[in-house]
């Protein structure tokens, strides 16, 4: 098995690097390396995140080129759609193909986006489920821990679950990603917490609400005009979320 200088990095068995957890063809690629160390110097072969752009046309029409790992390239789709307002929810999406590096969709409407609108959820989550979900995610970031070259993003339930976890090189695309797969299974995304481990800036924040979630967490930083939207649409916003910490911005109410 060759040598896998991210594990080293972080302390993990070798056994944790074995070909059967990760797809090579979709998602790294393995490159040669020199690693300097002080007046070292070694070759190294070290494995790199794929990013591909994927061109997202709906109705006949191209909306979107996506920097992301070609995986799960449907729920991308999915995600996009909704998060961006170009969809309502899932139940406008008449049918999505992948089809030689292009997603092409059909839905019901026409291509006028759709503007967020104010969280009325009155979940409530605690920070230890919270901290427990940012543990997961460490621990199923497999393409991150390999490459370093990754975001995540995953759902937390209200009643202390997670699921539909999501790797990407984008930010923007771990989180579409994992909106799609959640709407793809019908989950009830306004009782739920979208983590993620991409800074919070408007962008981000716009997607959670354009899918109707009310609580939006990172392990990274805020960006103010984040704040700003997340306070308008009534959403609750934290961000450095790791144990022991938590630094709410707005809603702290659903915060138990």
């Amino acid at each position: 098995m060759k040598e896998s200088w991210h594990a080293r990095r972080i302390g993990e068995a070798e056994e944790f690097w074995q070909e059967a957890f990760l797809d090579p063809a979709s998602t790294f690629q393995t490159v040669k390396s020199t690693e300097i160390s002080g007046e070292e110097r070694r070759r190294l072969e070290v494995d790199v995140a794929i990013e591909e752009r994927i061109a997202l046309v709906l109705n006949g029409v191209k909306v979107a080129d996506l920097p992301c790992l070609p995986s799960q390239l449907e729920e991308l789709a999915v995600g996009h759609l909704v998060c961006e307002g170009f969809l309502e929810g899932i139940e406008d999406l008449v049918s999505v193909r992948v089809e030689d590096g292009e997603i092409f969709c059909e839905g019901r409407g026409g291509l006028k986006r759709k503007e967020a609108r104010p969280a009325a959820s009155e979940m409530r989550i605690s920070p230890e489920a919270i901290y427990r979900a940012l543990d997961e995610v460490h621990e199923g970031a497999l393409i991150w821990r390999r490459t370093g070259g990754t975001h995540s993003a995953l759902f937390l339930r209200e009643d202390g679950r997670s699921r539909y976890f999501c790797e990407d090189v984008s930010r923007s695309s771990a989180v579409d990603k994992a909106v799609g797969s959640a709407l793809m299974a019908r989950a009830d995304l306004s009782r739920s917490a979208l983590i993620t481990t991409g800074r919070l800036s408007s962008a981000i924040v716009s997607k959670a609400a354009m899918s109707r979630v009310p609580v939006l967490v990172s392990r990274a930083a805020p960006l103010m005009a984040g704040i700003d939207l997340a306070e308008r649409l009534g959403m609750t916003l934290a961000a450095f979320a790791r144990r022991p910490n938590l630094y709410i911005y707005t809603g702290e109410e659903r915060i138990l």
